[in-house]
């Protein structure tokens, strides 16, 4: 693992870092059985990405997977297009908060 990583994905595999947005040392995407092998997580990490739901986890337990490690920047989740965004939020927010991480919601479509 690159202790120059900024960004890590963790559960969408098609995820790209954007053209010129960062060198490929800066950029990991993985699936969750992978990320013990990017820890401890390097200082430069500012971003963690992952879905609000996929197959095998949930951004809830990324959260608590993250704060676990001290991880205290920015989770960015990933979400469909959602009836009530807010209430979303709010719930991921309330979890996040007692783990120090901030978290950002984008919605997909």
């Amino acid at each position: 693992m690159s202790q120059k990583l900024r960004c890590l994905v963790i559960g969408i595999p098609e995820a790209r870092a954007a053209e010129g947005s960062l060198r490929p040392e800066e950029f990991a995407s993985i699936p969750l059985d992978e990320l013990d092998g990017y820890l401890p997580f390097p200082a430069a990490l500012e971003l963690v990405v992952a879905p609000l739901f996929c197959n095998t986890f949930d951004a809830l337990e990324i959260i608590e997977r993250l704060g676990a490690q001290d991880y205290r920047k920015t989770l960015r989740v990933v979400a469909p297009k959602l009836p009530n965004r807010q209430i979303v939020l709010r719930e991921l927010r309330s979890h996040a908060a007692r783990q120090g991480i901030t978290i950002e919601l984008v919605e997909e479509g």
